[in-house]
């Protein structure tokens, strides 16, 4: 019997983020985190449940099967989970498997990693665990995600009252960031369970008072950083609108796809295309700012046309909510469902990893009794 892919998956994943969450297979429904993976973990005890059930760790058996293949974590302090640190690092777990689950390389090691990648992801627990960024104490975003020339800044809302220290996080992650090549644009990411949710929390039917010590709730503290925000479900969905937003001209594809013309007239410049005569925008990414500020474009240009805005088919109750909010005019409101985003982006139809034995760099395999003899071995020459 030999270890398979997915458990060597699952196991980098544990190692990666040091918790994983018992309902990530509800939640995004993926091979590597199904029952038979993690049992089998358990079992050979390379894996073990946290007391309350919530999440599962690498025991130090684990660690050493990792290590024996080259892949080496950063250790972790002991994480009481009653505290808001164990909560939070489950919640980065999530955005962790999310981006993993949407292709995008989430197992770099540092932000000097990020400055030589064209696509990736450095979690604020790597860069804590690195001995010169004493910085980010106090800091509440997941992490660095590079998409070739933007770098975007992940943030979890939890409620209306959930705050930060917008002048704080800002100069921390601009700090981090300045060491990047290439970098020309700086983006948000918010993402919570739904997306309903989500805008609830950012858009409260009061504006919420300043906090003491410079901490603001967050819909006041994304205006205080001013920065353009995207907005993502902590689920499928949310792997799906990922997986667009990392390839390359994604917007223009999906235009073309919908039979839009390139040419825009200069008056459409903030636009993706023209279909029927009419402006058309793709708003797959949920950038409120970026999709108000193109229609009051077309609104100055033409006040009576009527511009085709696309999303997808579980965005558009946000979408709507944006055009309310912003009082832009009417418009069209075109969706996209998985089976169109896999006819527009081939590419992004991976199919999910089988079962199969796991091979090392030099075409080995890694016998599992020979593992558990060894380990044995380990244990009675400790005691």
């Amino acid at each position: 019997m030999f270890f398979d892919c997915l458990e060597i998956e699952f196991m980098k994943l544990c190692g990666l983020c040091r918790y994983i969450p018992d309902d990530v297979n509800r939640r995004f429904r993926a091979p590597v985190f199904s029952r038979s993976v993690t049992a089998n973990l358990q079992i050979l005890g390379l894996i073990k449940q946290q007391s309350d059930g919530s999440s599962c760790k690498l025991t130090r058996a684990g660690e050493d099967v990792l290590a024996d293949i080259g892949y080496v974590f950063p250790s972790d302090i002991r994480t009481l989970i009653k505290t808001k640190g164990y909560r939070r690092k489950l919640i980065s777990a999530k955005w962790s498997v999310l981006l993993y689950l949407a292709g995008i390389n989430v197992f770099l090691k540092s932000s000097r990693e990020l400055a030589d990648s064209e696509t990736g992801y450095v979690s604020s627990l790597i860069l804590r665990a690195d001995s010169n960024i004493k910085v980010l104490a106090g800091t509440r975003f997941h992490g660095l995600l590079r998409m070739r020339d933007t770098v975007y800044i992940p943030y979890h809302i939890e409620g209306t009252s959930d705050w930060i220290i917008p002048g704080h996080e800002k100069e921390v992650f601009a700090g981090q960031v300045a060491s990047l090549r290439g970098i020309k644009r700086l983006r948000l990411i918010l993402f919570a369970n739904t997306l309903e949710e989500l805008w609830a929390y950012i858009h409260p039917e009061n504006e919420s008072d300043p906090l003491t010590y410079g901490r603001y709730c967050f819909d006041i503290a994304l205006k205080e950083m001013g920065c353009e925000a995207l907005m993502v479900p902590l689920d499928g969905n949310g792997v799906m609108q990922v997986k667009v937003l990392a390839v390359r001209g994604y917007r223009k594809r999906i235009a073309r796809a919908l039979g839009c013309l390139d040419s825009v007239p200069e008056k459409y410049s903030r636009c993706d295309g023209m279909l029927e005569d009419r402006p058309c925008i793709v708003a797959i990414d949920l950038n409120a700012e970026r999709i108000q500020s193109a229609l009051y474009q077309i609104c100055l240009g033409d006040p009576t046309i009527m511009p085709k805005v696309v999303c997808f088919s579980f965005q558009k109750p946000t979408l709507l909510n944006i055009l309310r909010y912003y009082g832009c005019q009417k418009c069209t409101v075109v969706t996209l469902r998985e089976s169109d985003l896999y006819r527009i982006f081939p590419e992004c139809n991976i199919p999910p990893m089988k079962r199969q034995p796991f091979v090392k760099k030099d075409g080995e395999l890694i016998s599992v009794k020979e593992r558990n003899y060894l380990l044995r071995r380990k244990n009675t020459e400790e005691e």
